[in-house]
């Protein structure tokens, strides 16, 4: 987004917009009145940028709720921020600067102020990347009479039947001679997949064979024959492996 209004401001400069006033306008020629227009369309597509980026950074203020000292942190992957491409409000912004906080499940940025933080209000948030893992958000609507609670899931395989994950952590405050102490854990993950607009719960092979009975067979010797492990070290990965399989046939 920085290098976009950069390169528009840029271009408004070179067109020589910046220093035409209303007597210059009414001497030009009629090439120095093409890049006047020109320059007043530059100035818009400007305007627009900006009013995006500030949609953005408007989100209410992020603050921290976590006792110093804490074991523990609260975020995906790492406490450092990571590059992110969000599509915010309808707008997609790529390459910006973002954490993702698993206790609140919330995407939370940098103030352009450098300042402070903020939280994105969850419900323009579309989806984001971040750290080579894409993000969803699922409305109340959209989830309802369902397993899943609103909020963001990890889309580990889209297509007409989709593997999705809640990742999530949990912070606690607990007593420990005489003193509060701070712990932030992970919670289990749980996965999902989408079929027809529905949600279902999976953790083995069986809860995936029961979903397609006409293709049970297949599935199960795809399973035996790749020795796809559903224990809690190998589960993501074997759910990947058979519903994109599933695909196949």
């Amino acid at each position: 987004m920085a290098r976009q209004l950069t390169s528009i401001a840029l271009l408004i400069l070179g067109a020589g917009g910046l220093l035409a006033g209303p007597g210059a306008l009414a001497q030009a020629s009629a090439a120095d009145t093409t890049r006047l227009v020109a320059a007043n369309g530059l100035r818009q597509q400007y305007a627009h940028a900006l009013r995006d980026q500030y949609s953005l950074y408007s989100g209410p203020m992020y603050t921290s709720y976590v006792r110093p000292g804490t074991a523990g942190h609260r975020f995906f992957a790492t406490t450092d921020e990571q590059l992110a491409t969000i599509v915010y409000g309808g707008q997609t912004y790529a390459g910006v600067p973002a954490r993702y906080d698993l206790v609140r499940d919330q995407l939370v940025l940098t103030a352009q102020s450098g300042t402070s933080e903020l939280r994105l209000v969850s419900e323009r948030v579309a989806r984001f990347t971040l750290g080579g893992h894409t993000f969803v958000h699922l409305t109340g609507d959209s989830v309802a009479g369902s397993p899943l609670r609103p909020g963001f899931y990890d889309l580990l395989a889209a297509g007409p039947v989709a593997v999705l994950a809640s990742r999530r952590k949990k912070y606690d405050e607990l007593t420990e001679n005489s003193r509060i102490i701070g712990e932030i854990t992970e919670r289990r993950t749980e996965y999902y997949l989408r079929q027809g607009g529905r949600y279902y719960g999976v953790s083995k092979a069986g809860d995936v064979l029961r979903l397609f009975p006409k293709q049970r067979a297949a599935l199960r010797d795809y399973v035996q024959a790749h020795n796809l492990q559903f224990d809690e070290a190998g589960r993501e990965a074997a759910l990947v492996a058979l519903v994109r399989y599933q695909a196949t046939l």
